[in-house]
């Protein structure tokens, strides 16, 4: 059973931060979506040596080679993980996002996520760029619930998704998605009906596929939905 920890208090005015560091939406407008999906200096593709929606499980031979075992059918959540490294799952996450039909804003998502991925390994060519576990889950969240609107995202300086969802009167709803087991972290802003100059904030951990169960107490869904 998930652990539920929630945290209610009023606060003078409302906030997006994560630690010391404010996360904001630096989302490019200038760029077109060819501009974004073209930098392959920036970007660098690699060969792929397994067919279009088949994968192979290795194993190592006595001589230090490695051998097909039996292919693995595609699957969205399992083949991601035999991928050669985190760099490159994140690339299929987003290539999935991007082509995702369920998800109405998904080229524009996608190419916010490629700005902060290239924006990150710009500053350390070294990071993660964006966490892929994180962006599993956020990915899997998206899938449950299809009628989102475009949120705000960031990432955390451990390179995790950031979303943050804005309404009127200071509404705000943020989830931090965690990269292992499905967890979240959120937070919610929303109006002190005695105290109007005052907010009451809410915050707790839970997983996400049951994560808009727990905060529809608090009506978020009016102000996160299409």
């Amino acid at each position: 059973m998930s652990e539920l920890i929630l945290y209610e208090e009023t606060v003078q005015e409302a906030t997006i931060a994560y630690g010391n560091k404010s996360l904001t939406d630096y989302s490019s407008v200038a760029e077109s979506d060819d501009e974004v999906w073209n930098r392959g200096n920036r970007f660098p593709q690699k060969h792929r040596k397994v067919p279009r929606n088949t994968y192979f499980l290795t194993a190592a031979s006595q001589e230090g080679r490695t051998a097909p075992i039996r292919p693995w059918p595609e699957d969205p959540f399992t083949q991601v993980d035999l991928l050669d490294s985190e760099e490159e799952q994140v690339k299929e996450l987003i290539f999935r996002i991007r082509t995702s039909k369920s998800i109405s804003f998904r080229q524009t998502l996608a190419n916010r996520l490629l700005t902060l991925f290239y924006d990150a390994k710009e500053e350390d060519s070294a990071s993660l760029g964006i966490s892929a576990g994180s962006l599993r889950n956020f990915y899997k969240f998206l899938l449950l619930h299809s009628n989102l609107k475009y949120p705000t995202i960031s990432l955390t300086p451990d390179y995790n998704i950031y979303a943050s969802w804005r309404g009127e009167q200071k509404r705000i709803f943020s989830v931090h998605f965690l990269p292992t087991n499905g967890d979240a972290r959120f937070v919610i802003f929303i109006p002190n009906v005695r105290h109007p100059e005052r907010q009451i904030r809410i915050s707790g951990a839970v997983t996400t596929d049951i994560l808009i169960d727990t905060v529809a107490l608090y009506h978020v869904c009016d102000w996160i939905s299409q």
